[in-house]
């Protein structure tokens, strides 16, 4: 019985995690940049594209750089787990410091919400929003 009843309560956290999962899987897109969306999210960056398939992997792309990877569910946050990063325009990936994909950073971590991931980072001295709604 002790059995069974761990047996039932490990089957229902993997089916409730797995549904959580199926949830967040799809496409997802910045805001376009418009006058409202400005006074909305104020300072996001937009041309974003994130792909979350079912099978854990994603890709990512921005105006200047395509990624792949694997992606994680943790709590109210997902991981994305770099594995390639490619330039946009093909001839900067000959270059040494970009061949081969070689340009993965830290894993990035965008909190979810009502269908929509968002993360603050800093570029340079300007706090910007990652804003991704989803299709």
């Amino acid at each position: 019985m002790k059995y069974m009843i761990i047996f039932s309560f490990g089957f229902s956290m993997l089916f409730c995690s797995s549904k959580n999962q199926d949830t967040v899987c799809g496409i997802y897109k910045s805001p376009n940049n418009s006058k409202a969306n400005q006074l909305i999210f104020s300072s996001f960056v937009t041309e974003l594209e994130l792909d979350l398939k079912n099978d854990n992997t994603y890709t990512m792309s921005t105006c200047a750089q395509n990624s792949k990877g694997i992606w994680k569910l943790k709590d109210d946050k997902i991981i994305l787990i770099c594995k390639e990063k490619r330039m946009t325009i093909d001839s900067l990936n000959n270059l040494p410091k970009f061949a081969k994909g070689k340009i993965c950073g830290a894993d990035e971590i965008f909190n979810i919400k009502n269908k929509k991931l968002f993360r603050k980072d800093k570029i340079g001295t300007k706090n910007v929003n990652f804003i991704l709604l989803k299709d």
